[in-house]
């Protein structure tokens, strides 16, 4: 990855973590609206289209609609909590951190 794709990446992951963590400070759940857009910015994120992710960020800041044809489709986002949205972000974020840190471990360990 280049530099400015990291910090794309490390962008989009912050502004993420800081939406949870504003609804986890008031006690509540995403609505049908900033869920759908939250997991779509961790589809995103997984995909490596960073821009994009930052823009269904941005979408769940301002509540915007769930597109038109799949407005009425039950999906994940319907039942989404707080917690379980930082899961999903951090089953994202994790897995290169994990290798890194057990690597790190183990050659500290000789």
């Amino acid at each position: 990855m280049t530099d400015l794709a990291d910090a794309t990446r490390h962008l989009l992951c912050q502004r993420i973590h800081r939406f949870v963590l504003v609804l986890e400070r008031f006690r509540r759940n995403p609505n049908r609206r900033e869920a759908y857009h939250i997991l779509s910015a961790i589809e995103l994120l997984r995909e490596g289209r960073y821009e994009a992710g930052l823009e269904a960020v941005r979408a769940a800041e301002h509540v915007a609609p769930i597109p038109d044809g799949l407005a009425l489709l039950p999906g994940l986002h319907d039942d989404m909590t707080a917690v379980e949205l930082r899961q999903a972000l951090r089953a994202e974020v994790r897995p290169a951190s994990t290798t890194e840190a057990t690597g790190t471990a183990a050659e500290a360990g000789k």
